[in-house]
């Protein structure tokens, strides 16, 4: 009989029955989070650090203690980039002319202010049921902040699956809608970025950086039950991800997978301190595939 990840995550842990602490500190590496990044999360949608993020499960709190240790005194190299800079909860304004912002889990910033990594957490949604549901008003022109990009042959292009988690896809097209924003010309999808994020305001040509987006997805040991929902969701993205690289203006930045695992491997020797690599292995990484301590 298989085991539920979802259940064993909660061992050893002070959680309600559903898999929740009294707060979100019980969450996080030695409990505590540094006043600038409680206020990324808190100007986020959600009101995340009093609701999601006190789930044992919570993906937003995987990524703030995977990535939280990054600054300048302890970059993390990648891909030949150095990275000192972490950002939680990025608002991005997507194509479409409305209030509603993308909101990006993780964006690092490199030491010469050229290069982002943008970064969208996964844990154990894709084992949850959510349908592909975009506006209508996505497929107006008119609405339309960047122009260069098919975004209707974009959208048209989400494969017809019978996957749980639909609504994944939704998801990676409106973060691409907020990174893509970033280039426009008039700079009005920039200006609202940088009145969101301070941070960004330092980087002195923002349209112009290079970008990358990359969804970073838990993958389960399978002798745990999510390990087939993890991966449904990873041959969906698969072809959806085939099938845009034909997208028009689509070719400066396209969605790119990577497990944990994969991060883990990469990082693990770098993170600082080795207090917290034993938490990320304890807490985290033991229960992933293809992993070791």
């Amino acid at each position: 009989m298989m085991e539920k990840l979802k259940k064993r995550l909660q061992d050893g842990h002070a959680v309600d029955e559903k898999g929740y602490f009294e707060s979100y500190r019980g969450n996080i590496f030695r409990g505590r989070m540094s006043i600038e990044f409680q206020d990324m999360f808190n100007a986020g949608s959600g009101d995340e650090l009093r609701t999601k993020a006190e789930a044992v499960h919570s993906s937003s709190m995987l990524s703030y203690n995977f990535f939280h240790w990054i600054d300048v005194k302890h970059p993390f190299m990648w891909k030949g980039v150095k990275y000192t800079k972490v950002l939680f909860e990025v608002k991005m304004k997507t194509i479409q002319k409305s209030n509603a912002p993308a909101n990006m889990d993780v964006v690092l910033i490199s030491k010469d202010k050229k290069h982002l990594l943008f970064i969208e957490s996964k844990f154990l949604e894709y084992t949850v049921k959510e349908a592909f549901s975009l506006s209508k008003g996505y497929e107006d022109e008119n609405r339309w902040y960047n122009h260069a990009v098919d975004w209707i042959m974009l959208v048209k292009s989400v494969p017809k699956e019978d996957c749980k988690y639909m609504g994944g896809i939704k998801q990676l097209i409106t973060h691409l809608f907020g990174i893509y924003g970033l280039m426009c010309k008039d700079g009005e999808t920039i200006d609202y970025a940088t009145k969101h994020c301070k941070a960004l305001k330092d980087i002195t040509d923002l349209a112009a950086a290079k970008k990358e987006f990359v969804t970073v997805v838990f993958n389960p040991q399978e002798r745990y039950d999510e390990s087939k929902d993890y991966k449904d969701y990873e041959r969906l993205f698969g072809k959806f991800r085939d099938v845009i690289k034909d997208v028009k203006g689509l070719e400066r930045v396209q969605p790119q997978w990577l497990t944990y695992s994969d991060m883990w491997k990469e990082m693990k020797e770098q993170i600082k301190p080795k207090e917290l690599r034993a938490f990320l292995w304890e807490r985290y990484m033991r229960f992933a595939e293809g992993t070791e301590e």
